[in-house]
């Protein structure tokens, strides 16, 4: 019985250690990816700032591959759809199932179509045609990423967040 408690005990302690050791590189990656989405700007920088002309397309094809990655769950596992749902909800504020899909997709070749449409100073509309691979089967479709660029001070330090959101129209 002693035996059984220690080979328990020293399992849930490995668990544990390695559970730790991923969230630790967990927070490693996020701050990471903190430091390359967002950039530090002067104080007297902020009066002149401007979006840049070129979309983010690091930035966009990761939370595009996300949204399409929280369809598929939501699809996948009905029993998660009050939590996707609510995830979805910060991709996009049009209906959520004129995007739905049976299967994961991965998302590849992202461009964009046409000019920026600057919707005011930290908004801009871009459309963008990607290519969907699901089953080795490949389409193109396109959707309108909408870009919010906003100078936040943390720290005494001017640092840009930017978000994205999806839209068909």
């Amino acid at each position: 019985m002693n035996l059984k408690v220690k080979h328990i005990i020293l399992i849930l302690a490995s668990i544990l250690l390695s559970a730790c050791a991923m969230e630790n590189r967990s927070v490693k990656s996020s701050e990471e990816a903190y430091e390359v989405a967002t950039e530090e700007l002067d104080a007297e920088d902020i009066d002149d700032y401007e979006i840049a002309p070129s979309f983010n397309a690091p930035l966009v094809s990761q939370k595009l591959q996300d949204f399409y990655d929280l369809l598929a769950l939501q699809n996948q596992h009905p029993e998660f759809t009050n939590e996707v749902v609510k995830q979805l909800k910060s991709y996009t504020n049009d209906n959520i199932n004129s995007f739905k899909v049976n299967e994961a997709i991965i998302i590849n070749n992202i461009k964009q179509l046409g000019e920026m449409i600057r919707v005011n100073d930290s908004t801009q509309k871009i459309k963008l045609e990607y290519s969907k691979m699901v089953n080795n089967l490949i389409t193109v479709d396109t959707i309108y990423a909408i870009l919010t660029t906003k100078a936040i001070m943390i720290d005494n330090e001017t640092l840009v967040s930017n978000k994205v959101h999806f839209s068909k129209d």
